[in-house]
């Protein structure tokens, strides 16, 4: 009997050994001004993020390991069966709580590998092709915050319109998206998410692909039957990025009442202000509601009152002098 707790405690003693190996063995986390990286991390999205990001990219390059680290074991099956069971324990008040999800957390990460800087894009870009899809959606949001700079990203982001992780190809179509112009190779993905959307997952992924046509912009051109069949969309969403996209490709004038409809219903939307000013005069059927919406300023949020303003000024200059706007 003695002689098998002797066994059973070398045996704990020996992965105890193991462990605490294991751990002395891996690279210490960098760190910035007596803050490690996973500090400075989690000062992201608050009123630090302006000195989290400078601190991430005075940390440099070496960071990057440890963000994509981070990202693959973030929210562990363990943790999740915890969370889960611990509401129906008997004894959790004597139970730590469990770690509540962190919405902000890839966001975070991505903030983080775009402060590292733009020179290790390509080891972003080595990391859009790895096995984990928590490790695929932080790197495609780190190249998604570098914005069009990051063109060089846009064939293996191309691929991932067809990942089997939703997360990652609804975030690899918005930074493909953002890169205007430079995502022409991503057109007839785009026109297939257009058409057969994904899954029930992203809401408006179709909507979001057709404004991703729009923002390549001429080169799209091939989308437009596609589009145009898009205007008799049941989902007002659809029929407005439908509307606005044929704009961009082809400044189809038949698409404008289509947008002052939906401007009227939703005066504050950045994406129908950003359309009425390229339509330009146009538009001038929008001119009552810009109005009315510059009347009361303070009801506007800071990236909408600019926007209004350029839109009356672009459609019609002497309203919008007569409105004071300057």
């Amino acid at each position: 009997m003695k002689r098998g707790r002797v066994i059973v405690l070398c045996v704990a003693a020996a992965i105890v050994i193991l462990v605490l190996g294991i751990y002395a063995l891996r690279p210490r986390e960098p760190s910035y001004q007596g803050k490690s990286l996973s500090k400075w991390v989690d000062l992201l999205y608050t009123t630090n993020h302006t000195q989290a990001m400078n601190s991430i990219g005075a940390i440099g390059p070496k960071a990057i390991p440890f963000l994509l680290e981070k990202a693959r074991h973030e929210d562990p099956a363990v943790q999740r069966l915890y969370r889960a069971i611990w509401p129906k324990l008997p004894l959790r008040q004597r139970l730590p709580m469990p770690k509540p999800v962190d919405p902000n957390f890839p966001g975070k990460i991505g903030n983080a590998l775009m402060a590292v800087g733009q020179q290790e894009l390509p080891r972003l870009i080595a990391a859009l092709e790895d096995r984990d899809p928590h490790v695929r959606c932080v790197a495609v949001l780190g190249i998604q915050y570098m914005g069009a700079k990051a063109d060089a990203a846009v064939p293996v982001l191309c691929k991932l319109l067809s990942d089997p992780d939703d997360w990652v190809r609804g975030s690899a179509l918005t930074t493909l998206g953002l890169m205007g112009p430079k995502a022409k190779p991503a057109v007839p993905a785009f026109i297939a998410t257009l058409r057969f959307g994904t899954n029930g997952h992203f809401v408006g992924i179709r909507a979001t692909a057709a404004w991703a046509l729009g923002e390549v912009g001429p080169d799209a051109r091939m989308a437009v039957p596609w589009l145009r069949q898009s205007l008799s969309d049941t989902n007002a969403p659809m029929r407005l990025s439908a509307a606005i996209a044929l704009w961009r490709i082809s400044q189809d004038t038949n698409v404008v009442s289509v947008v002052i409809e939906q401007f009227d219903r939703n005066p504050q939307n950045r994406e129908i202000l950003r359309a009425l000013g390229e339509m330009g005069p146009l538009a001038s059927s929008a001119v009552p509601t810009l109005l009315k919406l510059l009347r009361d300023p303070d009801s506007l949020g800071p990236y909408v009152q600019p926007l209004a303003r350029e839109a009356l000024k672009k459609i019609d200059p002497e309203a919008a002098a007569q409105a004071g706007v300057k």
